[in-house]
């Protein structure tokens, strides 16, 4: 049995033979939005793509539970970064039928265990109403999670950057892109553009989110397309944050192995 990890690098007799109990498939989410001049509009689907990766190369690793990554959905909903050139967003409505097509080429042929891995705020109110829709209508429990949201202690540990510092563009995401992938990052371009308050209460921050959700416009909101200071980014940073998820991932679905199918599906399956 081939040991990769890309689904879409199996031939079809392959993916027949998978043993669907003991098979996760991570599904990576994420956008092709702007994030200030200095880092490339990739960055949210490449950070929730290599992320998924290293949680599958972890988990292989135990030789109990095959992690497969499918091909990841690189498109999301970034309306409030349209007024910068390069950004590509989808209506609500078809980022929910990419996720639930998905979802339902692959069920009539015996999968049921997935986790949907998302890089993109945006996309975090659409994930939670598409993952209920696919529940039911096609009668599968789907987890979605945002990496970040697992590691909310670390990111307040390494973090230097008063709170508005780690929004967009910004300390967490830069230290990724240095850890990652330094040769697309241009730090020369990188300036500190701290978040507009219109309230007290909306601060955008990825260690302590406002409860109030005013809806962003990232050209009315910055000055560069950041939110955040990625001057104080680092590669260490990066590599604490990437190790952090990886781990707390890679046990979340080590975590659901104990799960029956009857957990995680309804009877019409």
């Amino acid at each position: 049995m081939s040991k990769r990890i890309s689904w879409e690098k199996l031939s079809w007799t392959e993916i027949a033979e998978l043993d669907r109990e003991s098979t996760s498939i991570i599904i990576p989410t994420g956008a092709i939005e702007q994030h200030g001049p200095h880092l490339t509009i990739d960055t949210d689907i490449y950070n929730s793509d290599a992320i998924a990766r290293a949680v599958a190369e972890k988990i292989i690793q135990g030789g109990k539970q095959r992690v497969l990554v499918a091909p990841p959905i690189w498109w999301g909903t970034s309306p409030h970064h349209l007024g910068f050139p390069g950004t590509i967003s989808l209506k609500n409505e078809t980022f929910t039928s990419i996720l639930y097509d998905t979802i339902a080429s692959l069920k009539p042929h015996g999968f049921y265990r997935f986790l949907i891995l998302n890089g993109h705020g945006g996309n975090i109110g659409n994930l939670t109403a598409t993952v209920s829709k696919i529940g039911e209508e096609l009668g599968i429990s789907i987890p979605a999670l945002s990496y970040w949201q697992t590691i909310t202690d670390v990111l307040i540990k390494v973090g230097e950057s008063e709170i508005g510092g780690m929004g967009h563009a910004c300390e967490m995401e830069t230290s990724l892109a240095l850890f990652l992938r330094p040769e697309d990052v241009n730090m020369e371009k990188a300036i500190i553009d701290m978040p507009k308050q219109p309230t007290s209460w909306s601060c955008i921050d990825f260690r302590q989110p406002g409860f109030l959700n005013i809806p962003l416009d990232l050209k009315r909101d910055s000055k560069a397309g950041i939110i955040g200071n990625p001057v104080l980014a680092t590669r260490e940073k990066g590599e604490q944050i990437f190790n952090a998820a990886v781990d707390r991932i890679g046990a979340a679905i080590e975590g659901m192995a104990h799960l029956k199918k009857s957990d995680l599906t309804t009877s019409s399956f």
